[in-house]
């Protein structure tokens, strides 16, 4: 079995540890994005957050840039392995969405995505981070505009282009933890059981037969 070589050249004598090590130091990034920005972020911030030496970090890192488009790259790729899971239970199309609104906000509340959130694709990164990112954006719409686009095609969605339906949601979902604080008064249970029936709303070709009318049942459910 070749032996695993690390980003400095050094053999990697425990893969797993390093792994662990190389998440830990990605989770140490985020909760300092949060709490001072990318822009005002260092690597020595994060070294004291961990309570270790920036050495650390670039033994596993090559620069802030860097460390950060792993992070996005990270997050995005787990929601797609996420959204495509909903994919492959083969729901109706108004359930499949429901499910993947109520995940991207879910996902969006673990500090890897919300620091990326609050981030967004910063213009001074390089050409080469540029193009790892975007890789795993078109992953993660090409999966969430094919639930669209089959919703449409069979009537429950209405007739609009699914790629400026799928911009609208996910800047709605992700515009949450933007401008909600976690300490407000809108709660995170608040925000995930409201927005997902809310979006679908918009999107629904017949909302109304998703919602009960006094003592009459709702005709059809958002939920598997």
């Amino acid at each position: 079995m070749a032996e695993e070589v690390g980003l400095r050249g050094y053999r990697v004598q425990d893969p797993a540890r390093t792994q662990a090590r190389r998440q830990e130091i990605m989770l140490a990034m985020a909760e300092v994005i949060i709490d001072k920005s990318y822009a005002a972020a260092t690597l020595e911030d994060v070294a004291a957050h961990m309570g270790t030496s920036r050495a650390v970090i670039y033994y596993q890192f090559r620069s802030k840039e860097d460390l950060y488009a792993e992070i996005v790259v990270e997050s995005v790729a787990r929601a797609a392995g996420r959204i495509e899971k909903i994919v492959e239970r083969r729901l109706p199309p108004e359930q499949a969405l429901y499910a993947a609104m109520e995940d991207l906000i879910e996902i969006g509340m673990e500090p890897l995505n919300r620091s990326t959130l609050l981030t967004g694709r910063p213009k001074t990164l390089s050409p080469e981070s540029r193009a790892r990112i975007k890789a795993v954006d078109r992953e993660y719409d090409r999966l969430l505009t094919g639930i669209l686009r089959e919703g449409i095609e069979s009537g429950v969605f209405t007739d609009r282009d699914p790629r400026f339906i799928r911009y609208n949601l996910m800047f709605a979902v992700n515009g949450n933890f933007i401008w909600r604080r976690p300490e407000g008064p809108l709660k995170a249970d608040y925000i995930l059981k409201e927005s997902p029936r809310m979006l679908l709303n918009s999107v629904l070709a017949h909302p109304c037969e998703y919602h009960a009318h006094g003592d009459t049942p709702a005709a059809k459910s958002l939920t598997a």
